[in-house]
């Protein structure tokens, strides 16, 4: 069980915190290193992709990083029992890791701007080390990832957060990263190299706020922060930008007694003992509904998403030069967090759901997960998709957030939050409940219970 977080009045302290003389413009900061450095990515065929093999599966010569291998599905859960599809493979455990440490009493996040060839916006704030085996066993022949020591068994800091997390179940197979926030001494000096800067977590927020500023692995990193009371008195609720802000904060720091997160526990371990899913992988020459052939790997309908080739060209990258095959998704992703002040308490609408690729199978995801590639129309949306267009007045966070950039080309997905009037009515299915941030940053850090949607929404609303 992990256990609770270190240091959470400091976070929340540091989240207060919205100027740092360390960085005193984070977003011009981003745009000097975008600038600094040149990318080219361009699109190729699958046959072209030097070391790429294209088969009954498609892999590297040497059988590092990943496969797309073909994958069969039988469920009773959700309007479609059987499919077949695509899917990255990619069993090693990575590590998306964050170095913090106090300046002037204040924690700053170490953050990364880095370069991914699927961005929209090529260069956002990761985290410091982000890095698969293969990347820091220097597989690819190129430099080392830097700072990685402060992770690693032996050398690593005092660690605040430490928790094995799934990644996206429809596009990544058994998929899990180590997930780490470790603080170094206020006295122990850290270089800082040309690509990194030290952010507070306001300054990351109000990045978070303005969308396609911080990636993916970064915001799963920062969804298992736990906020303390900030030292009571020193920081009031009348210090929160709106009243919304606040009682977001209440959320996250109301009581969450063992009999309320055993309850929790209980419902969410009755829906994974549910349904039943039957995985299989395949050659990918045996999935009636694609077409695999040297261009792409694609649905006969054009739904869903597509397997490309890409050719990345970066100079401030590890590897000057690379090749390999993306997903790309069809564009509109959503996912959407319903909220309402329930019992005095803002309350989250999550939804147990499962997904191909999860290693527990079933995980909470946020209240509407939508993309329409996966649908033929809106008779087989998934419920509720109709607060997408939820009134402006009810919308408490509308932003464009990327999805994995290094494995993902394109895959832009919007981020919403919205409050229903304490009076709205929500019918909502047996598979879903009611939960406050504590609870579910409760359930985060256990692992293996929150989906990787729901995180990203979760650190959206630091």
């Amino acid at each position: 069980m992990q256990p609770e977080v270190n240091g959470a009045d400091d976070f929340l302290a540091s989240a207060m915190v919205s100027k740092s003389p360390l960085t005193p413009d984070p977003s011009a900061f981003l745009e000097e290193r975008e600038a600094s450095a040149s990318y080219e990515v361009e699109r190729v065929p699958l046959a072209a992709l030097p070391n790429w093999h294209h088969e009954d599966r498609l892999s590297r010569a040497d059988g590092k990083f990943f496969t797309v291998e073909g994958l069969s599905v039988r469920t009773d859960f959700g309007p479609v029992p059987q499919w077949s599809q695509p899917i990255i493979v990619q069993p090693e455990v990575g590590i998306l890791g964050i170095i913090v440490k106090r300046f002037d009493g204040v924690l700053h996040f170490l953050m990364q701007a880095k370069m991914e060839p699927g961005n929209t916006a090529f260069v956002q704030y990761a985290a410091t080390v982000q890095a698969t085996q293969s990347n820091y066993q220097r597989v690819h022949g190129g430099r080392a990832t830097p700072y990685l020591e402060y992770f690693l068994e032996g050398t690593r800091r005092r660690v605040l957060f430490d928790q094995l997390l799934s990644e996206h179940g429809y596009w990544y197979l058994y998929k899990r990263n180590r997930n780490m926030i470790v603080e170094v001494p206020e006295d122990e000096d850290v270089p800082v190299e040309e690509d990194f800067t030290w952010l507070t977590l306001g300054q990351v927020r109000h990045q978070l706020m303005l969308g396609n500023r911080v990636n993916m692995n970064a915001r799963t990193v920062l969804s298992g922060i736990a906020y303390g009371a900030a030292g009571g008195d020193r920081l009031s609720y009348a210090q929160q930008p709106d009243t919304f802000h606040a009682e977001l904060l209440t959320s996250h720091q109301a009581p969450c007694s063992a009999a309320d997160l055993s309850g929790a526990l209980t419902w969410l371990f009755d829906q994974k003992a549910k349904f039943s899913l039957d995985v299989r992988r395949t050659s990918l020459r045996d999935m009636d509904e694609w077409i695999c052939d040297d261009d792409s790997i694609r649905h006969r309908d054009g739904r869903i998403f597509d397997i490309i080739g890409m050719s990345v060209r970066a100079t401030s990258r590890e590897v000057g030069t690379w090749w390999q095959p993306m997903l790309e998704p069809r564009p509109g992703n959503a996912v959407a967090l319903i909220c309402q002040r329930r019992a005095g308490v803002l309350q989250f609408l999550l939804q147990a759901t499962v997904q191909p690729g999860l290693t527990d199978r079933l995980e909470l995801g946020p209240t509407v997960q939508f993309s329409p590639g996966y649908h033929r129309g809106p008779q087989d949306f998934p419920p509720l998709t109709q607060y997408l267009d939820a009134p402006a007045s009810w919308t408490r966070l509308d932003a464009i957030q990327s999805e994995d950039g290094g494995r993902f080309s394109q895959a832009d997905t919007r981020h919403l939050v919205v409050e229903l009037p304490e009076d709205h009515t929500i019918d909502a299915p047996d598979n879903y409940r009611w939960m406050t941030l504590g609870q579910l940053n409760h359930l985060t850090r256990f692992g293996y219970h929150v989906n990787v949607e729901a995180r990203s929404l979760a650190a959206c609303l630091l």
